[in-house]
């Protein structure tokens, strides 16, 4: 008869510590799998903005070029947002529109705003930007 020596270690897994091991890998993917788009909506809600920060920044910079007589005597603002246009009247950016209001503080002070909206026709966002115009 022979003799068994002394027990060793256990080699290998056991089918429940490969069980634990399965849910806890699932139970992590799982919850990078919910905060994976959170992540992602939020990178592109903050690259919209500053796209509309930048286009905004641009419009109120035309307005200001256009000078203090071309928009403190009458000119109108339309009172649905356009579209954002290039040099050649091209639509820049569809997804995004703009909306002026100019307010006549004295004599020879303009207080400018531009609104923009994104997206377009739904406004669920907006950047508002203001400057101020002297006719000097």
């Amino acid at each position: 008869m022979q003799l068994r020596g002394p027990l060793t270690a256990q080699e290998g897994l056991s089918l429940v510590e490969a069980m634990v091991a399965l849910v806890v890998i699932m139970t992590g993917l799982t919850g990078l799998w919910h905060v994976f788009p959170e992540g992602l909506a939020t990178g592109r809600h903050s690259l919209e903005r500053t796209q509309a920060t930048l286009l905004g920044k641009g419009q109120l910079e035309a307005l200001r070029l256009a000078g203090f007589d071309a928009i403190g005597d009458g000119q109108r603002f339309e009172a649905t947002p356009e579209p954002f246009l290039d040099s050649r009247r091209q639509v820049v950016a569809p997804q995004f529109r703009w909306q002026a209001q100019v307010i006549r503080l004295a004599a020879d002070l303009l207080e400018v705003h531009v609104r923009v909206v994104w997206p377009w026709p739904q406004q669920t966002h907006q950047v508002n930007l203001a400057t101020y115009i002297s006719k000097h």
